[in-house]
């Protein structure tokens, strides 16, 4: 049986991407919950820096380890509020599930998406976060060249875990530990994550070849974030 699988995606705002996430669902059978989070230019002044603090210690590793925190657009703080809002709301709704999914709304799903998941589920080795897609080209050392090569899991080659956001498979440990330390977070919502893995010793795999590429990363879709 899959993980529930939470897509983070507004209907009203983004009509084109929901049209295409539920064409492909359709085709793969695939059920789903979706998480309309607060969208950038809707929050006010209040709840921005409520979710964001440039200044935010991080979590005993001091101020180092920055990648845009004094620069955070509002469309940006909006993803990191739309997980938060996809990873309370999945721990509420299934208390006995181990294993959760969360895709962006621009994600490109496989045709054999299903089967490839599947077979990793099987591995039987320890982790918090399995990354399925590749982000913008990053793909670990020692895989095939080939994307209808078997998927299997790779260690990192780094620290650095989260190569983007649009599809993770998360533990229910790591996501109990993210509802009481992600916000208020200072990074965007990969950075944050790769300081929040980090700091909790996340134990992370990448899947490849990728189950999921990021549309906006491969001019299959816009980025909505303006210029």
């Amino acid at each position: 049986m899959l993980p529930p699988i939470y897509i983070m995606c507004h209907p009203e705002h983004e009509p084109i991407r929901y049209q295409l996430l539920l064409s492909q669902l359709k085709k793969r059978g695939l059920n789903v919950i979706w998480v309309r989070g607060p969208w950038g230019s809707e929050l006010t002044s209040e709840e921005f820096f409520n979710a964001y603090d440039p200044f935010r210690p991080r979590l005993g590793m001091g101020m180092g380890l920055c990648f845009k925190s004094a620069a955070l657009l509002r469309g940006e703080v909006s993803l990191v509020l739309s997980f938060y809002t996809a990873l309370c709301q999945a721990l509420a709704e299934h208390p006995a599930q181990d294993t959760f999914i969360f895709f962006e709304s621009d994600v490109v799903l496989r045709p054999d998406f299903t089967e490839r998941l599947d077979a990793i589920l099987k591995d039987q080795r320890p982790w918090d976060y399995i990354s399925l897609g590749e982000g913008v080209g990053t793909r670990p050392v020692g895989a095939s060249p080939s994307y209808f090569a078997p998927t299997t899991l790779f260690t990192p080659p780094h620290q650095f875990v989260f190569r983007c956001t649009d599809s993770m498979l998360l533990r229910r440990s790591f996501l109990e530990k993210l509802r009481k330390t992600l916000l208020p977070c200072r990074e965007c919502l990969d950075w944050e994550l790769n300081v929040q893995a980090i700091v909790h010793k996340a134990v992370s795999l990448w899947a490849d070849p990728p189950l999921v590429e990021p549309g906006s990363g491969r001019w299959r879709s816009l980025s909505l974030l303006p210029g």
